[in-house]
């Protein structure tokens, strides 16, 4: 089963160093996987759509509305990473109001979701997941990876450690984000505005 330590051990194994028995080894290794783990762990994340990570909630309104612009605020859950297109704040085809300011459907703004729509609202996202368990292989390779590479410096102080890393990291990504795609199914374009039209 894939765990916090097992993720170490294989960056340590890349990187061509000892292993460590928990993150919490008072070592070199153990303090500079354990520095290093959560951050690189959520900014590996956030990179991509993983479907591991995919999470849908209901969120109720809060009882404070914005200062201007938008009639209703909601806080984000906290395993929040990113919010992404679904549930009621799905823009279609036309994404015009998306990305010009004042006729935006919504705002995330620090721990908030800006949006002049109605209570409860459901959204979907990525969730910053903790357990390894519940990882891809792939994506545990890929992060692993990217671990030894930003971990190199302080346990081996090899530039050409680095790159051997820079490389991994480069081809288990690429290897991630082709296996996560082949777990959406496939699906019908959106209806454009020409293909609306000419169907009235």
């Amino acid at each position: 089963m894939t765990s916090e330590v097992s993720i170490a051990n294989r960056a340590l194994t890349l990187l061509g160093a000892d292993l460590i028995i928990a993150l919490t080894d008072d070592n070199n290794r153990g303090r500079t996987m354990n520095a290093n783990y959560a951050a690189i762990r959520d900014a590996e994340l956030d990179r991509h759509r993983w479907r591991f990570s995919i999470a849908r909630a209901v969120l109720p309104a809060d009882a404070a509305k914005p200062a201007f612009g938008f009639g209703n605020q909601y806080q984000v859950p906290s395993d929040f990473l990113k919010l992404i297109e679904g549930g009621d704040l799905t823009t279609g085809a036309d994404l015009t109001d998306y990305r010009t300011g004042s006729s935006a459907l919504w705002s995330r703004e620090g721990t908030k979701i800006l949006t002049n729509l109605g209570s409860p609202l459901h959204i979907r996202y990525i969730a910053r997941v903790i357990d390894p368990s519940l990882y891809s292989a792939s994506f545990s390779e890929a992060f692993a990876a990217r671990l030894a590479d930003e971990c190199c410096e302080r346990i081996t102080q090899s530039d050409s450690k680095r790159q051997i890393c820079m490389l991994a990291y480069k081809r288990a990504i690429r290897e991630a984000v082709q296996s996560n795609a082949l777990e959406v199914p496939a699906e019908s374009p959106a209806d454009g505005e020409w293909i609306t039209a000419r169907a009235q």
